[in-house]
């Protein structure tokens, strides 16, 4: 049979005129085609049963060109090799798709959190950092609030002369979980928040003194201001979450991370560069703190503890990474709750051990999650926004 038989042959098929066993032959030549098309495996393999159908043709058509049920038995074995071939196929494909869990593990990625804030003006207004286009976003007191395409939040003067402060005027600035930002106050001082935290700060600082409020976490470099004798006007941060835990933290120009988590069993303060003294506002005991120092204020005591630690590795977070420093279990979970936006579920008996190790902030929870496994010490399961933490 030559190729113009064959596509008389296809065209008679097409048209519903073909014999019993022609029909049979077209349609061991269309389980190939199908076959072939589902897989570029064995090719080999699918070839040498393709060249055992046509040998078969052409062999009987030559021999017997009107007998085409004599041609059948070659044919029929000829599709059983290639049935058999088939399966092999089908089953190599199978093992190399992916399956079910996989797919619904693929749906269950969580993505990391970003440059999202709220804006709260001395009126009430709200204004969203997220959607605000770049540029002036309001004018208050003399000042100027402008978002740049950083994410960050700047206050300038918009005239020369000083703002009038006489009766201050607050802005509050807030982050959602899965979000952060950065502002620069009024004085130049820049400060840097947390996923789930709350600054609040006067759109202009007196001459006397710069007082703000925080819930949460922010790092903050404070600009040096001196007054009109030139004194250092002293900057201070005061962190009231209860229980034990409220702190006024004063500086006169430095470096330095809070940690104030309602959440969180202490409340912390890193000293990066400078000097800061550390008040615990419940008993008034007060300490200073030295550059790689980290001040302590727990529910449990009425004093201010001090611990020398790794001041750098504690504010990676601003840099875009966790930097887990022998830290227990839960308040790692709690920094991957406020970040990834998820809910923590724990299950079964309590994990007493702590872990250590550097991954970036902007990968995946499930990235993050893969990393403490390695421990062998912890799993995980994600259903939804929910993470099941079991030993």
């Amino acid at each position: 049979m030559n190729k113009a038989e064959v596509e008389k042959l296809l065209e008679r098929y097409r048209n519903g005129l073909c014999t019993e066993d022609e029909i049979a032959l077209v349609e061991s030549w269309h389980l190939y085609e199908l076959s072939s098309r589902e897989s570029n495996l064995d090719h080999a393999e699918l070839n040498d049963a393709k060249y055992q159908i046509w040998n078969a043709i052409e062999e009987e058509t030559e021999l017997k060109p009107v007998r085409i049920h004599i041609l059948w038995p070659k044919l029929a074995a000829a599709a059983v090799v290639l049935f058999f071939i088939g399966f092999v196929i089908n089953n190599q494909l199978k093992k190399q798709l992916v399956n079910p869990q996989q797919i619904s593990n693929a749906e269950k990625i969580i993505k990391p959190g970003g440059n999202k804030a709220t804006l709260t003006l001395a009126d009430g207004s709200k204004i969203s950092l997220t959607d605000a286009t770049n540029g002036i976003i309001a004018k208050q007191a003399g000042i100027n609030i402008t978002k740049t395409s950083k994410g960050e939040l700047i206050y300038t003067i918009a005239s020369h002369s000083a703002p009038n402060v006489k009766n201050a005027v607050y802005n509050t600035i807030e982050t959602p979980r899965g979000g952060q930002y950065q502002i620069n106050l009024p004085d130049g001082t820049r400060v840097w928040l947390n996923a789930e935290s709350v600054l609040k700060y006067p759109a202009a600082f007196s001459s006397e003194e710069r007082k703000v409020e925080l819930k949460g976490e922010a790092y903050f470099e404070v600009a040096k201001l001196t007054d009109k004798k030139g004194a250092r006007v002293p900057f201070k941060v005061k962190s009231d979450i209860g229980a034990g835990r409220s702190q006024e933290v004063e500086v006169l120009g430095t470096h330095f991370n809070i940690n104030a988590y309602n959440n969180e069993p202490s409340n912390k303060t890193t000293l990066l560069e400078g000097s800061v003294r550390i008040k615990n506002l419940q008993s008034n005991i007060s300490q200073l703190l030295k550059p790689g120092q980290q001040s302590i204020i727990a529910s449990s005591s009425p004093s201010v503890r001090v611990e020398t630690v790794d001041a750098e590795e504690l504010v990676t977070w601003k840099d875009g990474y966790f930097s887990f420093n022998e830290e227990n279990l839960a308040t790692i979970m709690n920094k991957i709750a406020r970040w990834y936006n998820v809910e923590i579920d724990y299950r079964g008996n309590k994990i007493n051990k702590t872990f250590g190790g550097r991954i970036s902030r902007f990968n995946s929870v499930n990235e993050v999650l893969d990393m403490l496994q390695t421990t062998g010490a912890v799993h995980f399961k994600i259903e939804e926004r929910r993470i099941l933490v079991m030993p």
